[in-house]
């Protein structure tokens, strides 16, 4: 077998798993999420929320993009992944160290003292995620993704049965705290019996240096893209209520489902397969090519059709009290069904070392989202969810820029390739939205609503022969 054949092999090998452990963890996180949801007030869920740009922030710094650069060098030695290692749990330290001294601050700024205690116990986690950042690391290198499916499966099943128990016995907000912790803890201890490695008690500054060089960068990027993920969260829990707030997230959560997880998955497995082919232009440029059009014919549709079933799903699913987030979620869809074009273009950028050129976007798409946002928040929020989508469309310009200029893909050629499976799925919003309106928010209408959608978008993928079938047709086989 060719290399690129046993890449190609590994690669396939790879997104099933990876299919297979996100769809079983979002099967089961959603599963516990609406069980929480009738446990747990809005309110409660929207505390959590506010601190989560926090520790985000915290893991932005622990990883300073060390890990995609330990993935990116085919030759690392033991001394890289040490060196790694221990700036890892130094970092995370001092995060928490930062956090703990600082949580009153937070809470002040928030108005509420109760997230003080909180923000303290829920930043545990980062000490003990990082004692186990370089194995997580060494298995996404290795495209051991079957090892990772089954520890994910089990931290969040066992997890959520932690989260649920509390609910039930009224701890209310820390039943989530509990479960964040504990999905952390189980997730970790699996991993570090997995992996063989251990870490010497070495520090090299060559290695470090090397690694900075290439991470500062990706630090950079990481933090700017946190920090803007996370303003929304900020504006809305500092301007609005926290309900507001958790109205928000969960429209959010269930967009992610579509977009955001479906490509972790496409880049989990393809940035390490194409860092092997990266001085080979013609085929980095099929490769992404592919990608795209099939990224945007699963995801799309999924954006979309949620958008077009919100009101029945969110009504079924959370009850009519969490009704709300279906407005939002209707509207979010548009943003965030171009979210892995977003990704994808970017890893070109990752791929070619590029971390410098990365960075450069990253600041030009923050700026112009943040001019966007402080002309909507005085709207309300439905008019903030119709400025990131206009951010995203903008964002789009700027993202496939590099890959025009190097590739020759620029955003007129993405636009052609994807054009066909825009307009199918946007057909299918339509059907399932006038489908949903017609017969209410219960059951009925959430299933007439995605029979119809379905019905519009696999009819028309078969009827036009949509390439796209017969590629998934070949990774199946």
């Amino acid at each position: 077998m060719s290399v690129e054949n046993s890449l190609k092999h590994k690669a396939v090998n790879g997104v099933l798993w990876r299919i297979a452990e996100q769809g079983a963890n979002q099967v089961i996180a959603l599963v516990i999420s609406i069980i929480l949801a009738r446990l747990i007030m809005p309110d409660q869920f929207g505390m959590v929320a506010m601190l989560v740009v926090f520790t985000a922030i915290a893991e932005a710094f622990i990883d300073s993009g060390f890990s995609t650069a330990l993935i990116r060098k085919n030759h690392r030695t033991q001394e890289d992944c040490s060196t790694v290692y221990w700036f890892n749990i130094i970092i995370a330290i001092i995060c928490y160290s930062i956090l703990f001294l600082c949580a009153p601050l937070v809470a002040d700024f928030y108005g509420m003292t109760e997230l003080s205690p909180i923000l303290r116990v829920t930043s545990i986690r980062l000490v003990i995620g990082s004692l186990v950042g370089v194995h997580r690391t060494l298995l996404n290198a290795e495209m051991n993704f079957k090892a990772l499916t089954k520890f994910n499966l089990c931290g969040a099943i066992i997890s959520g049965c932690v989260g649920i128990v509390f609910a039930y016995l009224d701890f209310k907000v820390w039943a989530l705290v509990f479960q964040s912790l504990a999905s952390t803890i189980i997730t970790s201890v699996f991993v570090w019996c997995k992996v063989k490695w251990r870490p010497s008690f070495v520090f090299s500054k060559k290695s470090f240096k090397e690694f900075f060089g290439f991470g500062s960068k990706m630090l950079g990027s990481r933090l700017l893209d946190t920090l803007y993920s996370n303003i929304y969260a900020i504006t809305i829990g500092k301007v609005y209520k926290s309900a507001d707030l958790a109205f928000y997230n969960r429209a959010s959560s269930l967009t992610q489902l579509a977009s955001s997880v479906p490509t972790s998955i496409l880049q989990s497995v393809t940035y390490p397969t194409l860092c092997k082919l990266q001085d080979n232009d013609e085929t980095l440029k099929n490769g992404y090519r592919r990608t795209l059009r099939l990224a945007a014919f699963v995801i799309f549709p999924l954006c979309l059709g949620l958008g077009g079933v919100a009101f029945p799903l969110i009504n079924v699913l959370y009850t009519d009290r969490w009704i709300y987030a279906a407005s939002l979620l209707s509207i979010i869809a548009f943003s965030s069904m171009w979210y892995p074009i977003h990704a994808i273009n970017l890893n070109y950028l990752m791929v070619k070392g590029r971390s410098d050129l990365f960075l450069r976007l990253e600041i030009i798409k923050k700026i112009q989202g943040v001019a966007i946002l402080c002309v909507t928040i005085p709207m309300g929020l439905e008019a903030m969810c119709w400025g990131s989508v206009c951010s995203s469309l903008l964002s789009l310009v700027w993202n496939t820029h590099y890959n025009g200029k190097f590739l020759g893909m620029g955003i007129i050629a993405q636009l052609r390739d994807l054009f066909p499976t825009l307009l199918l799925s946007g057909a299918m919003f339509v059907a399932a939205r006038l489908t949903a309106n017609a017969l209410g928010n219960g059951w009925l209408s959430l299933v007439c609503a995605i029979a119809a959608g379905a019905a519009v978008y696999l009819g028309g993928a078969l009827l036009f022969r949509f390439p796209e079938i017969e590629e998934i047709r070949n990774i199946r086989k």
